[in-house]
């Protein structure tokens, strides 16, 4: 039996992750996980009432007493860290007792370069900024193994980080597929086009809006899944209480057509994973993890970042030629039963962590 504590963050996306990875992990015979959720943030706590300090410390605080308490009261004989912020915050001497691994999404210096979509500050040049980098660079370093979601975010480990390519393995998070599946065949008309994107203006949900009130009327309607809130329009749909995984949220990728991720930045995009394995083409950025997700013109179709006739031009064909979202619809699904089946992607992280405690 191995024992292993799984420090796993809990914001947008990867709360998702966390879901798929628990189910899967809690079925394994040979693995005795700890779960040590990280949120950044107890509504009340104490550290959360210290006004005096800016609002990201007091999350970094937060996250850091999260992650070490959960490894002080969890014996056992490997870590798994998604992300590397938590392994940061665990601390040197906390690393160096035992074998660890990481999952990420993307690398600081790729969170930087995508700083003003993500309405984050980099650090200026200075001491800071190069301590910064020391740390990180030593977490990876310090890695048993690093399992990056996509080949986008390897290819930074090995370049910015000056990771051993040995050690990394491109492993995506995936879905249910026995949940996330398609519906029944969706033909005639209107088209019933889906967005799902917490930050409505990041992932290109103005761009979309736009494409939309292109189309001509009664062609499409238009589908939001959303935090923002956004005012009543013509066959627009919004959905600000959808929770991920839930029964209505399948059932709502099952009732649509085409998945549209016009995003500005994205790490990954597990929606567009979600929307795969409900057997819908997606239309997407080229951008971040994206690009492992898409396969342009037999899964969907990339198009360039902000060019609303282009959207305008696939969201018409597709409406015009049931045929074609057929195919690519059928083609999304095989793409999401050969790399995104969670079953299969969590049985491969769990040979990795037996790899690695051997």
């Amino acid at each position: 039996m191995l024992r292993v504590a799984f420090v796993m963050e809990q914001h947008l996306g990867h709360q998702t992750y966390y879901q798929n990875i628990r189910r899967f992990i809690e079925a394994d015979p040979f693995i005795q996980p700890t779960w040590v959720p990280v949120t950044y943030n107890v509504p009340g706590g104490v550290i959360e009432k210290l006004s005096v300090l800016p609002r990201h410390l007091r999350g970094t605080l937060r996250g850091r007493q999260q992650v070490r308490a959960g490894l002080r009261h969890a014996p056992v004989d490997l870590v798994f860290f998604n992300t590397q912020v938590p392994a940061a915050l665990a601390g040197g001497l906390a690393l160096s007792r035992t074998k660890y691994v990481i999952a990420t999404d993307l690398t600081p210096i790729q969170y930087d370069t995508l700083s003003e979509l993500y309405g984050h500050r980099p650090d200026k040049p200075g001491p800071l900024k190069a301590y910064k980098q020391r740390v990180n660079q030593a977490v990876f370093q310090g890695a048993a193994r690093l399992l990056p979601w996509s080949s986008w975010a390897g290819r930074s480990l090995v370049s910015d980080y000056g990771v051993d390519p040995a050690s990394v393995e491109v492993l995506p998070p995936g879905v249910d597929l026995a949940l996330w599946r398609p519906g029944q065949t969706r033909i005639g008309t209107p088209l019933r086009i889906l967005f799902v994107g917490g930050d409505f203006e990041r992932k290109g949900g103005p761009l979309l809006l736009r494409a939309f009130q292109a189309l001509p009327a009664g062609e499409a309607e238009l589908h939001l899944v959303t935090r923002s809130k956004l005012p009543d329009a013509p066959g627009v749909t919004v959905y600000n209480h959808m929770q991920p995984n839930s029964p209505e949220l399948i059932a709502l990728y099952q009732n649509c057509n085409v998945f549209v991720l016009p995003t500005g930045a994205e790490a990954f995009g597990i929606a567009a994973v979600e929307a795969c394995a409900a057997g819908l083409p997606v239309i997407a950025t080229r951008t971040g993890g994206l690009v492992d997700i898409v396969t342009d013109g037999e899964t969907g179709y990339f198009i360039p970042s902000d060019d609303e006739s282009a959207l305008v031009a696939r969201l018409r064909s597709l409406a015009d030629d049931p045929g074609l979202r057929n195919r690519l619809a059928g083609a999304a699904r095989a793409r999401a039963e050969d790399r995104f089946d969670a079953r299969q992607n969590v049985a491969r992280l769990v040979q990795c962590l037996r790899e690695v405690a051997r």
